[in-house]
Formats: structure tokens, C-alpha cells, sequence
């Protein structure tokens, strides 16, 4: 004879999607997929899934990934997929792709941390790394008198 169909109570329903499927079933007695199947009938997002509101996609590629990631409680992660899923720039692209890189832009790449280069050119590091990259240029050897 097979099981006993499970018994949801309100407190169950009510924790649905707040843990992973597997955690729910195990402190329950049953099996993920019956948590899975119930949660999905009543329409509930998988624990840790977004829901991208046009508010935050708009947001997206405005201020760091970071930063978001901290202001919406998400990983830093789910920030960069989501902006890349939706082709949009990230902020220090976006500030490099209209920052003109004069020949005494370019001669500062590589003559101290992409930090402190950044800083002089009020760019992020980022933005200062992909351009020395881009060109090729080594970084500035640790401890050197202009990183100081």
C-alpha cells in the first residue's frame, strides 16, 4: 500500500518558497518533488529565484552590480547574469565608452595601480583595468614611488 497523502496545513503553505524545496521536504517527511509540485500549483517562485521588476531592470547598469546586489539582497551574481541577459552595460562600461582616452589618458595607464589611476582620471578601476588591458600594458610594479 502506498503513502499516506500529505497533510498541508496553513503553517506549510505559509513556508513555501522560503527554502529550498529539498530542506522543506526533509523537515516534513515527504519528497522534493512533492513540495515542488504543491508550490508550483499555487504559483510560487523556487526559493532564491528573482522576480525582475521593471523597476530594477530599469535600474540595471545605473550604479555597480554590487551595489544593487546589496540594495535588492541579491548576489553580486545574479546582478551581472541578469544585466548581461538583457544586453545591458555595466556602469564602468558605460563611463569608459564615453570617456575620451587622450594620449596623456593612455600614457598614465601602467605608471601606478589601476586604483589610483582611476581615481586621476575619475574612472572606475574597472574601467582603467579594460583600457590597460585593451592595450596591452602591464600593470604597475607593486610598491612603485607613483603608487605611493
Amino acid at each position: 500500500m502506498g503513502k499516506a497523502a500529505l497533510e498541508w496545513t496553513d503553517a506549510m503553505l505559509a513556508q513555501l518558497g522560503t527554502d529550498k524545496d529539498a530542506v522543506l521536504a526533509e523537515r516534513w517527511g515527504t519528497t522534493a518533488k512533492t513540495v515542488n509540485l504543491k508550490r508550483n500549483a499555487l504559483g510560487i517562485p523556487a526559493f532564491g529565484h528573482v522576480q525582475w521588476t521593471p523597476e530594477m531592470e530599469a535600474a540595471l547598469g545605473t550604479d555597480s552590480d554590487a551595489e544593487l546586489a546589496r540594495r535588492w539582497g541579491l548576489s553580486k551574481a545574479s546582478v551581472v547574469a541578469r544585466r548581461q541577459q538583457l544586453g545591458v552595460a555595466s556602469r564602468s562600461e558605460q563611463q569608459g565608452a564615453g570617456f575620451a582616452w587622450t594620449p596623456q589618458a593612455v600614457a598614465l595607464l601602467g605608471t601606478a595601480s589601476d586604483a589610483k589611476v582611476a581615481q586621476q582620471l575619475g574612472l572606475s578601476r574597472l574601467t582603467v583595468y579594460h583600457a590597460r588591458m585593451a592595450r596591452g600594458i602591464p600593470a604597475a610594479a607593486r610598491g612603485s614611488r607613483q603608487d605611493a
